[in-house]
């Protein structure tokens, strides 16, 4: 088995020229560049045992010879990818199965339910052109750009993009290479490989909400590798969900993105000890930025899907209402117009490589001092709990008068238990589950109920937006909301003396 570890970048056919004619080629190009087509058939059982499995098998024609590939395990981070693979030359353009013989393959190969009804499921065809790229140092990397179509009965996508492959050598190289190409040209990061793509034309599957995934520390980590594996987590929730706040319909999508950025700008302070703030200071702004840029949208989201349905739902004849709906309907379209320019902006997709570099090339500890290098390698656990005590004293101490606060004090709770939140599932693998649990538990509800308010809040700040909307239903509006802050102020303070009584779980 080897490694692959590639960055996938989506150029437009248009920039190709330059892309041959740029600086990066020319100083590191070992020989000229070679070409050839490349055409890929990838297949699975009918109800996809392989894809559930994220294991991607295809049979690839080079030349005059069949090559088939299994690819495995690993997973996408900031455009990143990271997979298992296995290859063995073929004498026909089906799988051969006796060829796999990795034990972590055997048993799913080996399976009469996918062995027996395998079948080919798409395919893609390309011009692949690479270019051998070395620098003085022994890195190595393999510039391949590929352009053709992926193919699924009857259906195609077109295919332009750049993958940088690791040949030898530090990751960070393809981090650095990424950002002087894209000095010149607009490359966007692409998450999503050949075989995703093939899977969502031939299923005409619409791109996923995808949560954050559980984070797996170890006491014995040093905070340095504490802080990489949260980071990375962060980046890679925040990065599967962005083709779906680009192309999907669903909300949630731009909403996992906003979560995610508040996730690492949360975890950023946290390690202030050991990892200064002019380090990532630049960064930082960047992803405040982000987040400012995507947050109408969440806001006009929340207030057309989930505020005014139920209002509609009680009084179907209001025509004001049906005009408050048809204008919020298109604030919300303008708004998530706005947040699709700052998401296929040159300056997002650079931010996404500086922090991929930033990471990758550890730039975040080069220029730390002697005291913070010896707090980098201590275990993380000792960190972890005072952040966890820090956090915790704080939601204390403001949130004692939740009941009696105005609107705008309280909103500086709810940020005061989102940060306790994510401290609590950064480092909740650390602890005991039980307690644990039942601590985070009762954090989210809190949380939840801490939410609905700052909606409210937000409605009358989005009613004043409307153009010229219906004095009547306006004050409907108004009126509904505030009968529900009457109600949930009540349930928030239950969450909050269920949340008080709970014991911190990391002491």
């Amino acid at each position: 088995m080897a490694t692959e570890v590639e960055l996938k970048l989506l150029i437009n056919p248009a920039d190709i020229p330059r892309l041959r004619r740029h600086p990066l080629l020319k100083a590191h190009a070992a020989g000229r560049a070679r070409s050839r087509d490349l055409l890929s058939i990838y297949f699975d059982t009918p109800d996809l045992t392989l894809r559930q499995q994220r294991v991607a098998l295809r049979v690839r024609r080079i030349g005059a010879k069949w090559v088939q590939t299994v690819k495995g395990g690993g997973g996408v981070r900031a455009g990143l990818h990271q997979r298992g693979e296995w290859e063995d030359e073929v004498a026909h353009d089906y799988p051969d199965l006796t060829k796999i013989s990795d034990p972590s393959l055997h048993k799913l190969f080996s399976s009469a339910a996918v062995r027996d009804r395998l079948q080919a499921v798409f395919t893609t065809e390309f011009r692949r052109t690479t270019w051998a790229l070395q620098w003085d140092n022994g890195d190595a990397l393999e510039l391949a750009l590929d352009q053709g179509a992926v193919k699924s009965g009857g259906k195609a996508a077109p295919l332009c993009e750049i993958e940088l492959e690791l040949k030898q050598g530090d990751p960070a190289r393809l981090f650095q290479a990424a950002l002087e190409l894209q000095q010149t040209i607009p490359l966007r990061l692409e998450n999503v490989n050949k075989a995703d793509r093939g899977y969502r034309l031939s299923q005409a599957a619409t791109p996923p909400v995808v949560k954050a995934a559980a984070l797996d520390l170890k006491p014995e980590m040093s905070v340095k590798q504490a802080f990489q594996a949260i980071a990375w987590n962060c980046i890679s929730h925040w990065t599967a969900n962005q083709e779906g706040a680009l192309l999907g319909s669903n909300p949630e999508n731009i909403h996992q993105v906003r979560v995610a950025l508040r996730r690492l700008r949360s975890l950023l302070p946290q390690f202030k000890a050991a990892i200064p703030r002019e380090s990532y200071a630049a960064i930082a702004d960047e992803l405040k930025w982000l987040a400012n840029a995507l947050g109408p949208a969440r806001n006009w989201d929340v207030f057309v899907t989930q505020t005014l349905p139920p209002i509609l739902g009680q009084f179907p004849a209001d025509q004001g209402l049906k005009a408050l709906y048809q204008a919020a309907g298109k604030a919300q379209a303008a708004a998530r117009n706005d947040a699709h320019l700052a998401l296929r902006s040159q300056r997002y997709d650079r931010m996404l490589l500086s922090l991929g570099t930033w990471l990758m090339a550890d730039g975040w500890h080069v220029h730390v001092s002697d005291e913070q290098k010896q707090r980098l390698e201590a275990p993380i656990l000792e960190l972890a709990q005072r952040v966890l005590t820090r956090c915790h004293r704080t939601v204390h101490l403001h949130g004692a008068a939740l009941l009696a606060m105005p609107a705008e004090e309280r909103h500086e709770v709810r940020i005061a238990v989102k940060k306790l939140r994510y401290a609590t599932e950064f480092f909740a693998s650390l602890f005991p589950d039980k307690a644990t649990r039942s601590y985070i538990q009762a954090l989210a509800v809190l949380q939840d109920e801490l939410g609905v308010l700052n909606d409210a809040a937000t409605t009358e700040s989005l009613l004043q937006h409307l153009a010229a909307p219906d004095a009547a239903a306006l004050g409907t509006v108004s009126g509904w909301c505030a009968r529900g802050v009457a109600v949930h102020l009540l349930s928030m303070d239950a969450a909050w003396q269920k949340y008080y009584r709970c014991r911190p779980f990391w002491k």
